[in-house]
């Protein structure tokens, strides 16, 4: 009988390893005598402990589902999210993950959903569903749709149809353009698991991304800095390696990582990076052109670029988390080479994920850690 150590012990293994999750994307989850535990919302995964766990009903989470729920989107997320933050046990003020309608309808003790890079190379691949069901008969894919109740409800209706079709339930769910869930009645199932879909993609990618160091143009790396810099009012973190080098050669290679894969690159990169193109340094003030260049995308989009990337110099970053996730979306595009090239989410799901206040209150509480 799988309980809290183990829950916690497995937590940490991947929440520390960069292969499988970054920040606060991720979580896991265990269901024990009618009570699931799950973590709560912006916590990390790497650090966790018991106190990181937010203890749910399963009785009063499946009543959920007995619900009907408004058709407007902002009405039916608040009204869901009340009726969730209901179902925690007395005593709790913690939130929990977004996902934990999902964890609890599957009927598995445990569950780990993570958001490695190399599954991402398939779930964001143009042919992503076709080498899916080729390299995972057994897993079940779910299409693009927004998260939340949306997603745990389109969830809920493949996987029972599955199980009418098969006799069985799935125990691995890919997400297109966000990750994977992995059930089972122990973590050492779920590991097992784990261990045979990085092995099966490792296999099959065709290369790795290249991140050895590039010497840049110094002249023009510390001119876009400095006004990056004195844009975002901070030091911004620079970014050159050969896989963006190669990236930055002009606008149809930048392509690749010009846009959103999943939520978390969202929520801690941008939905979309600045793209500036070289002919900034045929000006004598190239440093204002820069700078010129980040407020008409704060005056267009309503926030400040988090990244900046300069065609042939760099890319510049508000911050550690958001170069660590743009970095990440330079591996997803890699990987997604020999699944047909990038699937980026579509313009309606990135301006749901832009506008959710379940989003807005996870970043908000990572950013205070």
């Amino acid at each position: 009988m799988e309980g809290i150590e183990q829950l916690v012990e497995t937590s940490r293994l991947y929440g520390s390893d960069a292969r499988f999750v970054l920040l606060g994307g991720g979580n896991t989850s265990l269901k024990k005598d009618g009570i699931m535990w799950i973590k709560a919302s912006g916590t990390q995964l790497g650090t966790i402990d018991e106190h990181g766990f937010v203890r749910m009903s399963l009785d009063k989470l499946a009543a959920i589902w007995l619900k009907s729920y408004p058709s407007d989107t902002k009405e039916r997320e608040a009204a869901v999210l009340s009726d969730m933050m209901d179902a925690r046990v007395e005593g709790e003020t913690l939130r929990p993950s977004v996902e934990v309608l999902l964890h609890a309808f599957l009927p598995f003790d445990c569950v780990v959903h993570l958001h490695p890079a190399l599954v991402n190379g398939m779930t964001c691949g143009q042919s992503g569903e076709t080498a899916c069901r080729s390299l995972f008969p057994e897993a079940l894919w779910i299409p693009l749709v927004n998260p939340g109740f949306i997603l745990a409800s389109t969830v809920r209706a493949a996987y029972l149809k599955r199980k009418e079709e098969t006799g069985s339930f799935a125990k691995v769910i890919f997400l297109q353009n966000h990750g994977v869930f992995v059930a089972g009645e122990t973590f050492s199932d779920i590991k097992g698991q784990y261990s045979i879909i990085m092995d099966k993609l490792a296999s099959f990618v065709t290369r790795q991304p290249n991140f050895e160091e590039v010497k840049p143009n110094k002249k023009r790396f510390q001119a876009a800095s400095e006004a990056v810099s004195e844009y975002f009012a901070k030091p911004c973190i620079g970014i050159l390696n050969r896989e963006l080098s190669n990236r930055l050669s002009n606008s149809d290679s930048f392509y690749s990582i010009s846009s959103a894969y999943t939520p978390d690159h969202i929520v801690y990169s941008g939905f979309k990076p600045l793209w500036i193109d070289d002919s900034v340094f045929k000006s004598r003030t190239p440093s204002d052109l820069i700078k010129a260049a980040c407020l008409d995308y704060e005056k267009v989009n309503g926030v400040k670029p988090k990244v900046v990337a300069v065609q042939g110099t760099g890319a510049f970053c508000d911050g550690e988390k958001s170069a660590s996730l743009f970095l990440d979306t330079m591996k997803v595009a890699a990987y997604t080479e020999p699944f047909g090239g990038p699937h980026f989410m579509d313009a309606d799901q990135i301006d749901f994920i832009r506008h959710w206040e379940v989003e807005s209150y996870r970043a908000k509480v990572s950013a205070a850690k």
